[in-house]
C-alpha cells in the first residue's frame, strides 16, 4: 500500500510534467509557425526595400538634375544675361538744349514730307499730345483705314524725332504675357527673352550704369504693338497695362514681375515714363474688338481716309536724328493744370452734358475721362504756345481743337454698337449731335458724326476723321 501511495504520487508528478510538456510543445509549434510566417514578411520586405532603394537613387538622381536646373546662382545669372542682353547698341544722343517743341514737331512733319509721306500737322499734334497725356492715358491706338500710315506715323516721328523705335507685329495666338516678355524654356534650359522686354530692361539703365553698358534711361523709346487686336489684347497686354494705371501719380517705382522659372525668385521690370506704348488696330473679321478696359485707358486716334491719293516717287527716308534727351520730354510736360476753373467749365459742362445721355445706354462715363480730356488740354503744345504768348483768342481756339480732338479720341469709341433708331437715336445720339452743333464750343464733328451714324448698318460706328481737315 505503501508503494502504492508513493507510485500514484510520482505519477501525479508525471502527468503534471507530460502536460507541462504538453503545454511547452503547443507553444514551440505556436511560435514556429509565426517564426515562419516571420520570415515570409522579412522575405517580403527585403525585396519591397529593394525596389524602394531602386526608387529613392532614381528620385535622389532626378534631385540633383533639379537642384543643378533651378538652385545654382550662376543660373539665375544665366537668365538674367539673356534679358540684360542690350537691345540696340548704335544709338547716337542729342547734344545741346532742349528745342522749342512746336519747332520739333513741324521739323517732323516737314522731314515726313520731304520722305514722301503727308500728314496732317493737327494729326501730328494730337498723337504727339496723347503720348504726353500716358499718365494718365499709358496706350495711345492709332484706327483707319489700311495704307493711311498708321504704323508709319509712330516710325516717322521717332526717326525723326529722336526716339528709339521697336515695332511688335502682334500674332493671332498671343494669349498671355510671356507672348510679349518671353518665357523659361525648360528643354533649352534657358530664359527665351523678347526683344521688348530686353529694350525695356535697356530703358531703365542709365548710359553710366557700373553694371550694364548701352542704358537708355537718359532717352525715350517708342514701342509699337503693330495690329494689336489680331489677338486679344485683354489677354497679353492686360498685367502691364495695370501696372502702367499704378504709375499714375506715383514717385515710387513701379514694377512687373517676370517669371524666371520655377524656383527662382522673379525678375522685378522697372516700368519707367521714358518708354511710350503704341498700338495699331485693323476692324475686319480677322480680329477682335477692344474692350472698355482698354479704351478707357487709351487715346484713340482714327486716320482719316485720304481725299487726294498721292503718289510717293521716291522712298527713300531722311537721315535718323540723335536720341532726344528725355529731360527735354519731361520740360514740355504739363503735370498740373494751369487753367483756371472758367476756363474749362465749358468743356466740363458739355463732357457731362454728352455723359448724361450716354447713361440712357449704359456708356455712362468716370472721372477718369474727364481727368484725361483735362490732361490733354493741358499737355497740347498749340495751347502751351499760345497761353506762353498770352494771346487769349488763340488759346481759346486751341482749347476748342483739343477738346474737340478728345471727344474724338475718348468719347466716340464709347458709342460704337449703339442703335441708330428707336430709343437709343432719341434719347442718346441725338442730343449727343445736337451737342456737337454749341455754338459756344465751336466744334467741327458734325459730318463725322453723321458718316458714324449711316455707315455702320443700324449700329453707331466712328471710323471717319474729316475733322482733321478743318482749317489749322
Amino acid at each position: 500500500q505503501e508503494q502504492g501511495r508513493v507510485w500514484a504520487g510520482e505519477r501525479d508528478r508525471l502527468v503534471r510534467e507530460v502536460t507541462q510538456l504538453k503545454a511547452e510543445q503547443s507553444r514551440w509549434l505556436t511560435g514556429v509557425a509565426d517564426l515562419e510566417q516571420q520570415r515570409e514578411r522579412r522575405e517580403i520586405a527585403e525585396r519591397r526595400l529593394e525596389v524602394l532603394a531602386g526608387e529613392i537613387e532614381k528620385y535622389k538622381a532626378e534631385v540633383d538634375r533639379m537642384r543643378t536646373l533651378y538652385e545654382r546662382p550662376e543660373e539665375r545669372a544665366a537668365r538674367v544675361g539673356t534679358i540684360e542682353e542690350p537691345w540696340r547698341t548704335d544709338f547716337k544722343r542729342a547734344d545741346g538744349a532742349a528745342p522749342k517743341e512746336l519747332d520739333w514737331l513741324n521739323g517732323i512733319v516737314a522731314a515726313c514730307e520731304v520722305s514722301g509721306m503727308r500728314f496732317p500737322k493737327r494729326l501730328v499734334h494730337a498723337f504727339h499730345t496723347s503720348l504726353k497725356a500716358a499718365e494718365l492715358s499709358p496706350l495711345t491706338v492709332l484706327a483707319g483705314v489700311s495704307g493711311t500710315g498708321k504704323s508709319e506715323l509712330p516710325r516717322l516721328y521717332s526717326r525723326f524725332g529722336g526716339l528709339g523705335f521697336l515695332s511688335l507685329a502682334v500674332q493671332p495666338n498671343w494669349d498671355s504675357p510671356q507672348s510679349l516678355f518671353g518665357f523659361f524654356n525648360s528643354v533649352d534650359n534657358r530664359f527665351n527673352a523678347t526683344t521688348v522686354l530686353r529694350a525695356m530692361v535697356q530703358a531703365q539703365h542709365a548710359p553710366n550704369h557700373e553694371t550694364y553698358k548701352y542704358g537708355l534711361a537718359d532717352r525715350l523709346v517708342l514701342v509699337l504693338l503693330d495690329e494689336m487686336n489680331l489677338a486679344h489684347v485683354e489677354q497679353y497686354f492686360s498685367d502691364l497695362l495695370s501696372r502702367l494705371e499704378q504709375r499714375r501719380g506715383e514717385t515710387r517705382d513701379v514694377t512687373l514681375d517676370i517669371d524666371l522659372g520655377a524656383g527662382m525668385p522673379p525678375y522685378p521690370l522697372r516700368l519707367g515714363r521714358n518708354v511710350l506704348w503704341v498700338g495699331t488696330m485693323n476692324e475686319d473679321e480677322t480680329t477682335k474688338a477692344l474692350s472698355d478696359k482698354v479704351i478707357d485707358r487709351s487715346n484713340l486716334l482714327f486716320f482719316p481716309r485720304p481725299r487726294t491719293l498721292h503718289s510717293r516717287a521716291d522712298v527713300t527716308l531722311g537721315a535718323e536724328s540723335p536720341l532726344l534727351a528725355e529731360s527735354a520730354w519731361r520740360e514740355w510736360l504739363q503735370l498740373r493744370s494751369p487753367f483756371a476753373p472758367s476756363e474749362v467749365e465749358p468743356f466740363r459742362h458739355g463732357l457731362e452734358e454728352i455723359n448724361q445721355r450716354l447713361e440712357y445706354v449704359g456708356r455712362a462715363l468716370g472721372h477718369r475721362v474727364w481727368q484725361s480730356v483735362e490732361y490733354y488740354l493741358a499737355n497740347h503744345p498749340e495751347v502751351i504756345d499760345a497761353r506762353a504768348r498770352n494771346d487769349q483768342d488763340a488759346l481759346q481756339r486751341t482749347m476748342r481743337r483739343a477738346y474737340e480732338d478728345q471727344l474724338v479720341l475718348k468719347v466716340m469709341p464709347k458709342l460704337r454698337g449703339i442703335e441708330t433708331s428707336g430709343d437709343s437715336k432719341r434719347n442718346c445720339l441725338d442730343p449727343i449731335r445736337k451737342q456737337l452743333e454749341n455754338a459756344d464750343l465751336g466744334l467741327g464733328l458734325g459730318e463725322d458724326f453723321d458718316i458714324a451714324c449711316r455707315v455702320g448698318h443700324g449700329a453707331f460706328v466712328w471710323n471717319s476723321a474729316r475733322y482733321l481737315e478743318n482749317a489749322e
